[in-house]
């Protein structure tokens, strides 16, 4: 039998638009047999999923029981263990705990102090991707990917040489998290990425403790040895855990922020002159690219008991995909949600998440996003596509390009 609103089709993945006005029109709800767990579509509903309590953030031990008896079990119980322990899939009170480890550094005060390495890393990476003008280039290696993964290792630490091989870990890492179906050794290739990057990172955590710099994993050590009046203690386990979640969320996501936006603008090259011409319109801009078509398109609860959701009765247990790039074409809430509007007013996205789980690097996110297109669009000109059609990732739970290969030139200032 055929699924009324298949998620995971080439087409779909290809373009979700269409499916997504569907199941607002016609299930905003609904239970889907492929996916083995209910569907919530509308912006309403997926914000009371984000924030109920009754849902759980918790299902990395449920996929390792399920897997138990396969032959990548041992594995999976490993990239469970230590996924397992991101904040983002832990429920208070442990999620309480370690959040507020980093919630004072990531308030967007204290982010604002780092616009200005960002702004450094993003001339870098530019200067760099100069040299390539008038030639196909491929954006997401030649700019997207490095540019946020340059900013996360000088967050924490880590030498920035390390970049190419923590983004290569990071990719690896990503195909068990998003489950990519065109990854059929995702399992090991996930498993031995986490493997390596926990040995790199007990080295510099060993490096910090003799050397204390001024960044985030001295923070955090100095939890671990209890020097900090706000939180308990740190296990090493527990910042191994948070330094690959820090790598992980902060490259990808941003990555794919950056790479769809100026896919974005290059489908609508009067946006696009607009905010060349204004970089006051940046903030609004990137709040317009995260709801347009934003780099996390699914979040994932689990019912922690019977719950009624939209007018449909989901039982304890189950599971419950968010669909936030639907809920941002809801046009009960976003007026002209189909077009990209840089100039939008109202435009209260969940793309970062909501609630006690909203995505605390939010603020960097949008500071990363902001220097980038003032950077690409100061000194790049002439963006053309060099493919008759975009690949994008195979999965649903991401909005991300396999490569974006370009021709540019360079701008006369």
């Amino acid at each position: 039998m055929t699924e009324a609103f298949d998620l995971k089709t080439r087409a779909a993945i290809n373009d979700p638009a269409p499916i997504f006005a569907a199941m607002l029109a016609e299930q905003p709800v609904h239970y889907s047999a492929g996916l083995k767990g209910w569907v919530v579509a509308d912006y309403d509903n997926v914000k009371l999923a984000l924030t109920d309590e009754r849902f759980s953030v918790e299902k990395m031990s449920p996929f390792a029981d399920h897997m138990a008896a396969g032959e990548d079990a041992h594995k999976i119980k490993k990239l469970a263990q230590v996924l397992g322990g991101w904040m983002v899939f832990k429920d208070p009170p442990a999620h309480t705990r370690l959040r507020q480890v980093l919630q004072q550094p990531f308030k967007p005060r204290e982010m604002e102090k780092l616009r200005g390495e960002v702004i450094r890393i993003a001339d870098e990476v530019a200067s760099e991707m100069a040299q390539q003008a008038g030639e196909i280039v491929d954006f997401m290696t030649a700019f997207a990917n490095p540019l946020p993964a340059r900013v996360i290792a000088v967050l924490i630490g880590v030498d920035t040489a390390m970049v190419p091989q923590l983004t290569a870990w990071s990719s690896d890492i990503a195909k068990f998290v998003f489950s990519a179906r065109d990854t059929p050794d995702k399992y090991s290739r996930a498993h031995g990425a986490l493997v390596e990057i926990e040995a790199f990172y007990r080295e510099v955590i060993a490096d910090h403790r003799v050397r204390p710099r001024d960044d985030m994993l001295s923070r955090m050590i100095a939890h671990d040895r209890g020097d900090m009046a706000d939180g308990a203690p740190l296990t090493d386990d527990e910042i191994v855990s948070m330094m690959i979640l820090f790598l992980f969320a902060g490259h990808e996501t941003t990555a794919n922020l950056i790479a769809n936006g100026l896919v974005a603008l290059l489908a609508n090259p009067a946006q696009l002159a607009r905010l060349r011409d204004d970089f006051s319109l940046l903030p609004g801009a990137v709040e317009e690219f995260l709801r347009y078509q934003g780099p996390v398109q699914t979040i994932v609860r689990i019912a922690k008991e019977d719950i009624e959701l939209g007018g449909q009765g989901i039982k304890a247990g189950e599971r419950v995909f968010a669909l936030l790039g639907a809920s941002h074409r809801d046009l009960s809430m976003f007026r002209d949600a189909h077009e990209v509007d840089i100039d939008r007013v109202q435009n209260p996205h969940v793309a970062f998440g909501f609630g006690i789980h909203m995505c605390i690097g939010a603020p960097l996110a949008r500071i990363e996003g902001q220097e980038a297109f003032r950077v690409l669009l100061s000194r790049f000109e002439d963006f053309q596509l060099a493919a008759g059609e975009l690949t994008w990732r195979d999965d649903f739970v991401t909005r991300g390009l396999e490569k974006l290969p370009l021709k540019f030139k360079l701008r006369d200032n």
